[in-house]
This record gives structure tokens, sequence and C-alpha cells, in this order.
């Protein structure tokens, strides 16, 4: 957890977690990231990766 641009807020805030990672075919892709209230709601979509998930179950046990 570090601090960073959240995504979804469009600030930057003092503590943010990786949400998705952007992968593309030519080039550098990118991290996505967002504030602990964002990424939770994000996680709590049945698409978001399992990876997320354990991140933040890690970061609240």
């Amino acid at each position: 957890m570090s601090g960073g641009h959240c995504l979804p807020c469009g600030q930057w805030r003092e503590e943010t977690v990786v949400v998705a990672v952007v992968e593309v075919n030519s080039g550098p892709g990118r991290l996505v990231e967002a504030c602990l209230p964002h990424a939770r709601e994000y996680a709590a979509y049945p698409l978001a990766p399992q990876w997320l998930r354990d991140d933040l179950a890690a970061l609240e046990g």
C-alpha cells in the first residue's frame, strides 16, 4: 500500500492499492490504483480478480 492516484476518486490519496493490471500488446501496460474504500467496492464485483480479494483480506486481517 502506498500513496497514489485513485482512479475512481480522481484524486491523490495517501493509501492506494492496485486493483487491476492493464496489459497491452505493444508498449508498457499500467497498474490501476484505488483508495481502500473503492478497492473494497471493486473487489465485491464477481469479475474482480481473486488476488485483489486476497490482498485486501491480508491488509484487514
